[in-house]
């Protein structure tokens, strides 16, 4: 019983490491949403009913399944307020990323056609459009069909975007939300 405890622990473990992924990137997927908050919430529950079966029960194990709660509260709070840029982990990836960014919005500025997607910093880039002197680095899935990414202009934004939403991130860089 002890191992597949562990066993177990570890498994739960290695998905909150998971988590940190889609915790920290641009937008946050209706389907995926749906199956990481389930799997988080299962994991909780057993890894609660393990730790209530052992006795006694230690406070550090006790603040430890704390995490799963919170891991589920963070999928939550990120997919309700629409992929939300103000989440310290997506701020600490896109500061991590920065110069990769810069150098990726450089490079498909000054070709034709715009570089080839792939990772770009800590950010996989699935598409990239350019729309001189923007380019939009599409990067995640937003609720059910939408789109989000990142943002490089240099210049004012345009007001009277309808299907979009930016929310400046710091310099030329913002946070984009497509709306389909």
């Amino acid at each position: 019983m002890a191992g597949l405890r562990r066993a177990f622990f570890a498994l739960a473990a290695g998905w909150l490491v998971f988590l940190l992924d889609p915790l920290s990137s641009t937008g946050l997927g209706f389907p995926f949403f749906i199956v990481a908050f389930g799997i988080t919430l299962l994991l909780g529950v057993v890894a609660l009913g393990l730790l209530l079966m052992r006795t006694p029960v230690s406070r550090a194990a006790l603040l430890a399944w704390l995490l799963y709660p919170l891991a589920a509260a963070g999928l939550a709070a990120l997919f309700l307020t629409s992929q939300s840029p103000f989440n310290p982990l997506f701020r600490l990836r896109f500061q991590l990323s920065r110069a990769a960014l810069d150098q990726a919005a450089q490079a498909a500025l000054s070709q034709m056609p715009p570089a080839t997607p792939a990772w770009v910093g800590l950010f996989p880039v699935h598409r990239i459009d350019v729309f001189a002197p923007e380019v939009r680095l599409m990067s995640d899935g937003c609720g059910v069909v939408d789109e989000c990414g990142l943002m490089y202009s240099p210049g004012p934004i345009p007001t009277g975007r309808s299907k979009t939403r930016l929310q400046p991130l710091g310099g030329p860089w913002h946070h984009l939300y497509a709306v389909f």
